[in-house]
């Protein structure tokens, strides 16, 4: 049996009041246009859209979210989220003859969730004919959904994701070191972790640690896993060492940084230390971690800009958008459109800003509004804005076999049980080898 939450029709008595609970009235951006005037929901007949996706987010966290303001958004509209568990997973949809209306996807699960299934669905004439201003976005998300959909546009990001360095100041505090600052470079934050790399009273104290995935996945050289002329592995291209040489050798230098490692199955520190154990001064992670981990509300914390490379200044990582994309073979094409147009809008980014998501708009009214409503006061939201965002690399539909074998590489480059040009060579033979298969399937 399919796990889908189902939102029915309102009654037309109900509407008022929670069309007004929603910021409805005179709340600008209500169109995802130019014209800056309050949309009215389609009316007509009701209407059934199915939504699903890769990420398997949580029902209860999507229904708070999102679904909520859709209901009050959409009294016409009847929404079922089918939540990714076993047996409901994209291709058991299709399988099963599912109906499904819309899709969201961050830019790494595009391919798996979208793409390879075939249901996606160039939506530019519909964008055209809902008079949405593509004008309004951070242009580098759009560019990464063309990177991604071969110049298509499947979907529009609702949501953006960027990397940054969060602190933990009790730690600072504790040991009389400066705070970290908005545009450090690595080698500037790497002498400051330094400081911090120390055991005292029976605890190991731990400077840095970063995503390991994502940093690789978002790297700011804006280098792809596939060549797209040669569809072979990246991994001869020098930044990669210079990447790999810079963060993850630097973040474990100190012996006592590795020995650690050993502690925890010679893996790179990673949220626990730094949310749960507090023995990690500081994490670069995606911008969602003060809204998706509730430990945050019980650190003294603040956050700056992530650490740059000195031959990228001003660069940061690549951003990860979400995309809410119109699955093709959808029965409501149009209707899906308006949701996604909402989605987009002044007033749903304003909201969603205010409590801390990151805006896929340029608007600086809607960034300068980022975590106004976030319960902590005096943090600097403004880290997030100080780099400039990487071009998104070019996207393949091999991506995740030639990404797995860095990446199951990179704990025993940190801790020194391999070297880097050792890694890269076997992981480019065996990325190659991957894609070799994947292609005589």
């Amino acid at each position: 049996m399919l796990k889908k939450w189902s939102y029915g029709i309102l009654s037309a008595a109900l509407l008022s009041g929670v069309l007004s609970g929603c910021g409805g009235g005179n709340t600008a951006g209500g169109n995802a246009g130019s014209s800056g005037t309050e949309e009215k929901a389609p009316s007509g007949e009701p209407v059934e859209l199915t939504i699903t996706s890769s990420a398997g987010t949580d029902a209860p966290v999507f229904e708070k979210n999102v679904l909520s303001y859709l209901q009050k958004k959409f009294p016409n509209y009847k929404f079922n989220y089918i939540e990714k568990q076993k047996g409901t997973e994209i291709g058991d949809l299709i399988a099963a003859g599912t109906p499904i209306d819309l899709i969201f996807e961050t830019i790494g699960g595009l391919n798996g969730g979208l793409i390879q299934p075939g249901l996606a669905m160039d939506i530019s004439e519909l964008i055209k004919k809902h008079n949405i201003d593509l004008n309004r976005f951070e242009p580098t998300l759009i560019d990464g959904m063309k990177a991604a959909a071969n110049g298509k546009l499947y979907g529009l990001p609702v949501q953006n994701l960027v990397m940054a360095m969060y602190y933990n100041k009790d730690l600072f505090d504790k040991f009389g070191v400066s705070y970290p600052k908005d545009g450090m470079t690595w080698d500037e934050t790497l002498e400051l972790a330094k400081k911090l790399n120390r055991n005292q009273d029976g605890t190991q104290y731990l400077g840095i640690a970063v995503s390991s995935t994502h940093i690789l996945r978002m790297n700011p050289f804006s280098l792809p896993y596939v060549d797209p002329k040669t569809q072979k592995s990246t991994f001869g291209d020098e930044r990669w060492k210079t990447l790999l040489n810079t963060v993850f050798l630097g973040e474990s230098e100190d012996q006592s940084y590795r020995d650690y490692m050993h502690t925890i199955k010679d893996k790179i520190p990673y949220k626990d230390e730094f949310l749960k154990n507090k023995n990690m001064a500081m994490f670069v992670y995606f911008s969602d971690l003060p809204v998706s981990y509730p430990e945050m509300d019980n650190m003294n914390w603040n956050v700056v800009s992530a650490p740059t490379f000195k031959d990228l200044p001003g660069i940061g990582e690549q951003p990860y958008p979400t995309y809410w994309n119109i699955a093709a073979g959808s029965k409501h094409p149009d209707e899906a459109m308006e949701v996604i147009k909402y989605l987009v809008s002044d007033e749903f980014q304003m909201m969603a800003s205010k409590r801390g998501d990151l805006t896929s708009l340029k608007s600086e009214e809607i960034r300068k509004a980022y975590g106004a409503d976030y319960p902590k006061k005096n943090i600097n939201w403004g880290a997030f804005f100080v780099n400039k965002l990487a071009p998104v690399s070019p996207k393949s539909i091999y991506d995740g076999v030639a990404e797995k074998p860095l990446t199951d590489l990179v704990n025993q480059i940190a801790s020194r049980s391999i070297d880097v040009n050792t890694a890269l060579s076997q992981a480019e033979e065996a990325a190659n080898k991957a894609i070799a298969q994947e292609k005589s399937k």
